[in-house]
């Protein structure tokens, strides 16, 4: 059950933006457009075939719904081993920010303030974890942290 910090009027991230069949829609969005991308596209074509499945589970998870990305991609271990030794720049951190938002307004994700700052604020701060993760010689984290639920 989510908490009152991980909801808003009883209602989650991932309810306010219409459910899962809406956050595949973003994802599925964000994913083609970053394999277009002339910075970010071979990045991600070298990565897992499966990347759009973990980014779904992973945002369904932190937007309130299934501990799906936890109980089936190991959780924030799991991120840390898509991530390592990936050495991501800060200019690509960035783009990959602006290709998520703008794959949320592709989309029509909801555009109010306080659903639209949290999202963006999570982006960011979830680049910077991945970059840290990226880099050559980051260290494993032990015991590994939950994954979590954003709070809104």
């Amino acid at each position: 059950m989510a908490t009152e910090q991980e909801t808003r009027d009883g209602v989650t991230m991932l309810e306010h933006l219409g459910g899962r069949a809406k956050l595949k829609e973003f994802v599925d969005y964000f994913h083609h457009s970053v394999l277009a991308d002339d910075l970010l596209g071979e990045m991600f074509a070298k990565g897992k075939p499966t990347h759009a499945a973990h980014l779904l589970a992973f945002f369904e998870e932190v937007m309130g719904g299934r501990k799906g990305y936890t109980e089936h991609y190991n959780g924030v271990e799991g991120l840390f081993d898509a991530h390592e030794g990936l050495a991501i720049t800060d200019e690509q951190r960035r783009r990959f920010v602006a290709l998520m938002l703008a794959a949320a307004d592709a989309v029509g994700l909801p555009n109010d303030e306080r659903f639209r700052s949290a999202l963006a604020a999570r982006i960011e701060a979830g680049s910077m974890f991945s970059m840290i993760l990226s880099q050559p010689g980051a260290a494993r984290l032990w015991p590994w942290p939950p994954v979590g639920t954003y709070e809104w």
